[in-house]
């Protein structure tokens, strides 16, 4: 056999291979669906199952079909037997590895809590233990999962891409992953919190494709901040300002902006954070803390009244940013004892620094609302920009 013969066989074994590989991905996409998104709901004693699927020609490269998936809704009385009518409706097996985002309902994690739902994540191998957690506020998961947004052909996408540009601002408080919020819960020295997103805007418009349409879709999704929980159970949502000064306290580098009013009283003044940090330290004799907060950035803007070449101006500005974080941490720390939710990890603290005085404390009721806290804040202006001599 000659050198010309054997080239013209190798490419033929390589046409075949190519063929036949192509014949087996187009057969297994035939009878798979690739999850993005898993919503649970709990409705009369069952559970409501949404899953929400890629649509393979809208993904592709180039393609046109503005259908970025489409979503399956079952009950049943467990979480896998809603999954298996759904596998019956549609003929084909659900992939759960390429989930983007697991989705709760404010339903659900009120009256049920977590537990049920994170048992089910967990001890399931196929859903991928890295998995973002997210509570859905006022709506049912399988609304949230049917919203046409741009950008992203899926929701699901969406807010994932949304929690990962969130993480400059909130750091690790956004990987919610089951398996950490189980760790959370079991240790008992911590309350969880937990993104939480809103659909805003005309719910209905939102479920068609007009709302891709045109520059401003009518609907929208957002996420707001963290939902906090007592244990298992859902107590309350944080406004996304009340979001920021919890990963201020939780010791989370910020790249964000913060606003006080001016040293007088009129106009307001901003700062750039380049490099933010806390501590929180727990004490006995009494029992309390101590929470030493350090911010350093660049004024951003300003329209106070003042000489910024002025070292006093200077000191004024900084010591009127400190008190109004100070205060935005007091509220916060005030919420909490309301609520009767540790999301700040007062208690952690306690126990990892004073175990034995933990061991008599955790079983008081009061041990919350009677927590003194003393807040330090100490905020450096790097520089102030062009300023007029």
């Amino acid at each position: 056999m000659n050198l010309t013969n054997l080239r013209v066989i190798v490419i033929l074994f390589v046409l075949l291979g190519a063929i036949v590989v192509g014949y087996f991905k187009t057969n297994l996409l035939n009878e798979v669906e690739l999850v993005s998104g898993l919503g649970i709901d709990k409705v009369d004693d069952h559970y409501l199952i949404t899953l929400q699927v890629y649509n393979p020609s809208a993904n592709q490269k180039n393609a046109v079909d503005p259908t970025g998936g489409f979503t399956y809704v079952q009950t049943g009385k467990t979480v896998p037997d809603a999954l298996m009518k759904i596998q019956k409706d549609t003929l084909k097996f659900a992939i759960l590895d390429t989930l983007q985002i697991v989705a709760l309902s404010e339903r659900l994690v009120k009256e049920e809590g977590l537990d049920e739902s994170l048992d089910f994540l967990i001890r399931d191998p196929k859903v991928p233990s890295h998995i973002n957690t997210i509570i859905v506020k006022n709506y049912s998961p399988d609304v949230f999962l049917k919203i046409f947004t741009p950008q992203q052909k899926l929701s699901a996408l969406y807010t994932k891409t949304m929690l990962d540009n969130s993480k400059s601002l909130w750091g690790s408080l956004v990987n919610t992953s089951s398996e950490r919020i189980k760790s959370i819960l079991k240790d008992e020295t911590s309350d969880v919190a937990i993104p939480y997103v809103e659909i805003l805007g005309d719910v209905e418009k939102g479920m068609s494709m007009e709302n891709i349409e045109d520059f401003a879709p009518d609907t929208i999704i957002a996420l707001k901040g963290f939902a906090a929980f007592k244990g298992e159970k859902f107590k309350s949502y944080l406004t996304y300002k009340e979001s920021n000064v919890l990963a201020l306290v939780k010791d989370v580098n910020q790249l964000t902006s913060i606003s006080s009013e001016c040293p007088d009283g009129d106009d307001e003044f901003s700062i750039e954070t380049v490099k933010t940090s806390s501590k929180l330290k727990a004490m006995k004799d009494p029992v309390s803390y101590e929470l030493n907060v350090n911010v350093h950035g660049n004024l951003e803007q300003n329209t106070c009244n003042g000489d910024l070449t002025s070292m006093d101006f200077q000191k004024k500005l900084a010591g009127q940013m400190e008190e109004k974080i100070k205060s935005d941490i007091h509220e916060l720390i005030e919420k909490a004892k309301e609520e009767d939710t540790d999301f700040l990890g007062l208690k952690d603290s306690l126990y990892r620094r004073h175990p034995h005085i933990w061991e008599e404390k955790k079983k008081d009721d009061e041990f919350l609302s009677s927590a003194k806290v003393k807040i330090n804040v100490n905020v450096n202006f790097i520089r102030f920009g062009h300023v007029k001599h």
